[in-house]
């Protein structure tokens, strides 16, 4: 082989593996990353007056200063007896306030509960952050904020608060109980037990990239972020702090979170609370609102316990 040549494929290989080495150990990674911490927003294409609801755009300011964006929606009839009770609703990991408001809006607004639907930081219209999504950690801040707001509105009974969310939001709200336990109800549809665990099935899902080979290099630069692991992000290790009335929802058809992580949850709930675990048949993720006795069983889970 003449020296030219030699040295011209030597060169080509080398760049190859330079560049196939940053494109698996950086660019991809990176890429991931920032689709894992900031997924796009939702359109807003569905408002309250759609449904033919009465209601004000309210903005609720966190501690750390955000000002979340959310719908303050009145009691269908404001003479029923479930308008007494009012039901903050939250969001999965990209979604949105218009999305739940297009899926558990006229289920829970048919029964006559006064309603807060409201966009978590980096979602819908709320702003967003440097840190981007957290997975629970920084949006326990959103619910309080949004719990402390409700309670002080007119009508509202501040002794019947109910947290009802889906997904990520879910956790988020089993977090923020397991923490301050300030509210009547948690009902939590759809939750992971434990991140590590959750997070290996959310990668290929959320950024479009296989676990296998870039999955945990993009985990361990997400990791470095936050400041701690997604083993840190459990559920199952924080529930047994709760002592509220608790609902645990899961379809058993979800691809996205093993549904056996409802039952661990269940499992992990101080057994001096009140709580109930429902496994939905043929059910995928967030999809157990399909059943026509969804919304009618948690009214019977509220009213016996609130």
């Amino acid at each position: 082989m003449k020296k030219w040549l030699k040295i011209t494929l030597t060169t080509i290989g080398l760049v190859v593996l330079v560049f196939g080495s940053l494109l698996i150990f950086s660019i991809i990674p990176l890429i991931g990353k920032n689709t894992m911490l900031h997924p796009t927003h939702e359109a807003m294409d569905k408002y309250p007056h759609d449904y033919g609801m009465t209601y004000e755009n309210v903005t609720i300011t966190t501690s750390d200063g955000l000002g979340l964006k959310g719908w303050f929606i009145e009691p269908k009839n404001s003479s029923a007896t479930n308008s007494n009770i009012t039901i903050i609703v939250l969001h999965g990991a990209t979604h949105s306030k218009t999305w739940m408001l297009d899926h558990y809006g006229e289920g829970f607004y048919n029964l006559d509960y006064r309603l807060v639907f409201f966009d978590s930081r980096n979602r819908g219209e709320s702003p967003d952050t440097n840190l981007g999504l957290t997975w629970g950690i920084d949006e326990v801040k959103d619910v309080q904020a949004v719990v402390n707001y409700t309670k002080y509105q007119p009508g509202v009974n501040a002794s019947q608060v109910v947290l009802f969310a889906e997904s990520q939001g879910a956790a988020t709200i089993l977090f923020y109980t397991a923490q301050f336990n300030d509210v009547s109800a948690c009902i939590a549809d759809s939750s992971w037990a434990y991140g590590d665990q959750m997070i290996r099935q959310a990668y290929p899902i959320r950024s479009g990239f296989p676990w296998a080979i870039f999955g945990q290099i993009t985990i361990a630069k997400m990791e470095t972020h936050y400041g701690y692991s997604f083993a840190d992000i459990s559920p199952a290790k924080e529930v047994y702090n709760i002592t509220i009335p608790t609902y645990i929802i899961h379809g058993n058809a979800d691809l996205d979170i093993n549904p056996e992580d409802a039952t661990t949850i269940y499992n992990a709930l101080n057994n001096t609370a009140s709580k109930l675990l429902w496994r939905v048949d043929d059910r995928g993720h967030v999809k157990a609102y399909l059943e026509p006795n969804y919304f009618t069983n948690i009214q019977q889970f509220i009213n016996n316990n609130i």
